[in-house]
């Protein structure tokens, strides 16, 4: 009977402390907006950068600190060159888009859950009327999440990303940040 006090007693204290831990496991869908930062280079060609408007959805699974998550989003920029040739190019809009799987990495505190992320994916850059080209890419970056409730979160994000698609055989190379705000809901 001395032994079986102390082995419920600890069952117990686990089974109090792993309650937290299976909150934390789960389905999550989600929604972003924000912003888009695309800097365009290529050999002998002159860019400026564009800033606009960048939207996309999210799925993920999460197992305690440890994610997998699915991601797209769409962004139109236009392109600016800020040198003598590519004319044709300039002012056109680029409709950049990504789809790709990314693995994250949480650190929970209490309702703040910061996270680095890193994947990799398919990147489009459509130049209306030139051009169109996809390309496997790298991204990192790290975010917030804000726990608000067993089922909704609210989720900031800055991502970088870089890849190089081929428009009229030159090599475009889309150097990108992204910064997006969005919410989460959890099953």
């Amino acid at each position: 009977m001395r032994f079986a006090k102390p082995v419920l007693a600890a069952a117990a204290l686990l089974a109090v402390l792993s309650a937290p831990a299976f909150s934390q496991v789960g389905i999550y869908l989600g929604a972003f907006g924000g912003a888009s930062v695309q800097t365009p280079s290529a050999v002998s060609f002159e860019f400026d950068t564009d800033t606009t408007f960048v939207y996309g959805l999210r799925a993920g699974l999460r197992v305690l600190m440890v994610g997998v998550e699915l991601n797209y989003f769409q962004a139109a920029h236009n392109i600016i060159v800020g040198g003598p040739g590519l004319a044709d190019w300039d002012q056109k809009i680029n409709s950049y888009s990504y789809v790709g799987l990314n693995g994250k990495i949480y650190f929970p505190i209490l309702m703040l859950q910061p996270f680095i992320t890193a994947g990799y994916g398919y990147y489009t850059a459509d130049i209306h009327d030139i051009d169109k080209d996809n390309d496997g890419g790298l991204n990192f970056g790290a975010g917030l999440d804000l726990k608000l409730g067993r089922r909704f979160s609210l989720t900031a994000e800055g991502r970088w990303q870089k890849v190089v698609v081929s428009i009229e055989d030159i090599e475009l190379s889309l150097g990108d940040w992204t910064f997006w705000a969005g919410f989460q809901v959890h099953f």
